[in-house]
């Protein structure tokens, strides 16, 4: 039996391409990710200070078992932004890709199975009591404030996704599948997004 944190691997987010997107995680002294989810990326992190930001405290839950030493915060994506918003801070931005994944709409265990179902019925009943907004408004806002960050941000989308930024590279699970395709994931940036190559002082 699948686990719960599996989400079912008929909706891939980040499951299948957070090593690659690792792969471009600068040293800083700050990593934050305004929407952790399950901070799937965050292992890759090069910092000193790891913030984990979510308004599930669901997932912030699984988050302080897995990154015990992380600041785990629950507020809004923006004011977690400004709150980090430092020259030293590399911030992972992971916005809702599908509101209908995390809101039951549109035939919910049709498209994403029991698992995924219950996971998000708890979620759901974690988040409830938010004002939870379209995933247009999401980027919407996000698109607002990327202007505004002093350090440097990547943000991944769906491969069909686009959002104002002055750097994009498109990264691929090359062995994996989903729904018969190889797993794809949209990274937008203000700096160049380069492969980091890992340096001896890095283990030192």
């Amino acid at each position: 039996m699948p686990s719960l944190l599996s989400l079912d691997n008929r909706y891939g987010g980040l499951t299948y391409t957070a090593k690659q997107i690792g792969h471009h995680f600068i040293k800083s002294k700050y990593y934050i990710e305004p929407f952790s989810g399950l901070a799937r990326t965050a292992k890759y992190a090069k910092c000193e200070i790891m913030v984990l930001n979510d308004i599930s405290e669901f997932a912030n839950k699984k988050c302080k078992k897995k990154f015990p030493n992380a600041i785990i915060t629950n507020m809004d994506f923006i004011e977690c932004i400004k709150k980090y918003n430092f020259e030293d801070s590399f911030f992972l931005i992971d916005p809702v890709w599908r509101i209908d994944f995390y809101t039951f709409k549109n035939n919910f265990k049709e498209k994403y199975g029991n698992y995924n179902y219950k996971f998000n019925k708890d979620w759901h009943n974690e988040t409830s009591k938010t004002n939870r907004k379209t995933a247009k408004q999401y980027l919407k806002e996000l698109e607002e404030i990327l202007p505004t960050i002093k350090g440097t941000y990547i943000v991944t989308l769906e491969s069909n996704k686009k959002i104002k930024s002055p750097y994009s590279k498109l990264v691929m699970h090359t062995h994996s599948r989903l729904f018969g395709h190889k797993p794809k994931t949209m990274m937008f940036s203000n700096k160049p997004l380069e492969i980091q190559i890992p340096q001896i002082i890095d283990y030192v």
